[in-house]
């Protein structure tokens, strides 16, 4: 979060002195500028330029742990369950401002 000491115009927004101002990076991981169905897991997506690990110097150390635990994790569950499917029309998301992820996920094995 930032608060501007001064108002400011940025990119057609304005934001007022004083304001709180807060950059939510789940949501640019949806912007359907840069990806076709932004709402759709597409595990198999390609030029998949999200911001999840951050970049630069502020990139997250664990980023290759957490990508190799998510291989393995949805590939023991794909080779257990072959025939896995929501058993909901709906899901249920988190209501966080910082993070973008499922309450609850429910399936039929």
């Amino acid at each position: 979060m930032r608060i501007p000491t001064e108002d400011v115009d940025f990119d057609g927004h304005r934001f007022a002195k004083g304001a709180a101002v807060v950059a939510v990076l789940a949501a640019a991981n949806r912007d359907p500028a840069v990806f076709a169905n932004p709402d759709t897991l597409d595990i198999g997506r390609q030029d998949n330029d999200h911001l999840s690990f951050g970049s630069g110097i502020h990139f997250c150390l664990g980023a290759q742990l957490a990508r190799l635990e998510g291989r393995c994790a949805l590939g023991e569950i794909a080779r257990r369950f072959p025939d896995i499917r929501l058993a909901a029309d709906t899901v249920t998301w988190r209501r966080l401002t910082f993070l973008r992820g499922l309450q609850t996920l429910p399936v039929r094995v």
